[in-house]
């Protein structure tokens, strides 16, 4: 197993395992994003590339800074089209792979205060699915992987969002009704190893979590219109949560 990270010298548990590698990567930095694939390539056969890097904000979308905005889309969006780019030729001559990127349930629905960290996973999204047609040709597959809240040390700036107190609670009991639904890293993991073992190379979208399964389902079954219908109503209610 090939790892990188931002800061490898940091990592303590990786580096014990004699058959996992680890490269410095920072995926907002296409110099280096450029010479550690081609490191890697030279020395290794990839048959799974998985696109996990993240960055998180929550924000009122008036208040949301130039920076924060250029960091969010850097690493989500356009870190994820880097690094993918650089191994489709690579994969393309194996005429195999499967590309595996880490979306968001903010991806799949659109939530108050998610701001550019939405649009990102929408677009990341969006690019996936035309990367599984566009790369089906080769024996390229495309697939992603579609958490909602997880317990792990993922951190998200958050922006003072006054004004939205009900709401934002009303939303946070719709995603995390107690903490027994938060999704536990063990559990996506499970739904990672199945994407990339699974037979049915036709499927694309693995949703992990109850919550975050219940929610894609019932889009799924109201319709769009529908079910946007009915996330405001939950989002607007008066009750006491």
């Amino acid at each position: 197993m090939i790892a990188t990270m931002r800061s490898p010298e940091k990592e303590t548990e990786l580096t014990s395992y004699q058959n996992v590698f680890i490269y410095p990567l920072d995926v907002t930095k296409p110099e280096q994003i450029s010479q550690t694939v081609s490191e890697v390539l030279k020395k290794h056969e990839v048959d799974v590339l998985f696109n996990n890097a993240g960055y998180g904000m929550k924000s009122r979308f008036e208040d949301m800074t130039e920076e924060a905005m250029q960091q969010s889309l850097n690493t989500n969006l356009l870190g994820m089209i880097r690094v993918t780019q650089k191994f489709i030729p690579y994969f393309k001559k194996k005429k195999s792979g499967l590309i595996l990127t880490t979306t968001s349930l903010a991806g799949e629905m659109g939530l108050a205060l998610d701001g550019i960290y939405a649009a990102d996973k929408w677009a990341v999204t969006g690019v996936c699915e035309m990367l599984y047609h566009e790369l089906a040709p080769f024996g390229i597959q495309v697939k992603i992987i579609v958490p909602g809240v997880v317990k792990t040390g993922f951190k998200m700036e958050t922006f003072a969002m006054p004004g939205f107190d009900q709401l934002l609670k009303n939303q946070t009991k719709m995603l995390m009704p107690d903490t027994d639904s938060l999704e536990s890293p063990e559990e996506v993991a499970q739904d990672i190893f199945k994407a990339v073992t699974d037979k049915d190379r036709d499927r694309m979208c693995y949703v992990t979590g109850k919550i975050t399964k219940e929610l894609y389902e019932k889009r799924q079954k109201l319709g769009d219109e529908a079910f946007r219908r009915y996330i405001r109503n939950q989002l607007m209610s008066k009750r006491k949560v």
